[in-house]
């Protein structure tokens, strides 16, 4: 709550400098067994969020509201499916309930996946259309873009992903559905760097437009995986 306390003022401030956009990440994981993300735990963050969007709306600041279901556990697809919509539609709630204006409020969220350790095989095209399930259950048409964090993914299963989505996509999906990754796109930038003296700043250049046009791509369906890419595969 303390960050919430003071967010008012610090908003004011990041406005006054030319800030437009502001971001709140609430991370879960699901643990079957432990009967983890709790109700509780789900309706205290998700409320979070929507106060925390509602005072960047008062400040004249879009924000961007990220409920970051962890890869980690071994939850099958199906669970991954339940607890994202429950968690989704807990936000959703939330934030109609404290009067955001939801075409002024973007979503980033994970990627539907089943647990890395998991042992059912998936394929990439059984994960977009669990994405999909999700959305069409609880994302509402005021949230006209919704953009993926990469979350522990690889450069090649998160954009094999997105194309997937995308390309299942149809007219009852009205969403932008995009990307918006950090580590996915970094870590390969960083190997670059590895065991060399200084940053190879005209390689990772290259590179890190390479990496660019594939999430671009995939972004609009036009990516080209290779094979098994975005699969989830027994480890």
């Amino acid at each position: 709550m303390q960050g919430l306390d003071s967010l008012a003022p610090r908003l004011a401030e990041y406005k006054a400098a030319g800030c437009e956009f502001a971001k709140w990440r609430s991370p879960l994981e699901i643990d079957v067994s432990a009967g983890q993300p709790s109700d509780l735990i789900i309706q205290a963050n998700m409320r979070d969020l929507a106060r925390y969007a509602l005072i960047c709306q008062a400040e004249g600041l879009v924000p961007i509201v990220e409920p970051d279901i962890s890869l980690k556990g071994d939850h099958d697809l199906e669970t991954a499916v339940r607890v994202n919509v429950k968690v989704q539609s807990e936000l959703f709630k939330a934030m109609l309930d404290h009067g955001v204006y939801m075409e002024g409020a973007v979503l980033k969220s994970n990627i539907v996946n089943p647990g890395k350790a998991c042992k059912t095989k998936y394929t990439v095209d059984e994960i977009a259309v669990a994405n999909l399930a999700v959305f069409r259950r609880c994302l509402p048409t005021a949230i006209v873009t919704a953009n993926f964090l990469s979350g522990g993914q690889s450069l090649e299963d998160a954009s094999a992903r997105l194309n997937a989505i995308n390309k299942h996509k149809t007219a009852k999906d009205p969403w932008n559905l995009s990307f918006s990754w950090s580590a996915a796109l970094q870590m390969p930038l960083f190997q670059l760097c590895k065991g060399k003296d200084g940053l190879q700043l005209e390689a990772m250049s290259e590179l890190y437009l390479k990496e660019l046009a594939i999430a671009s791509a995939a972004a609009r369906g036009e990516h080209v995986p290779g094979a098994g890419e975005g699969d989830h595969a027994i480890a």
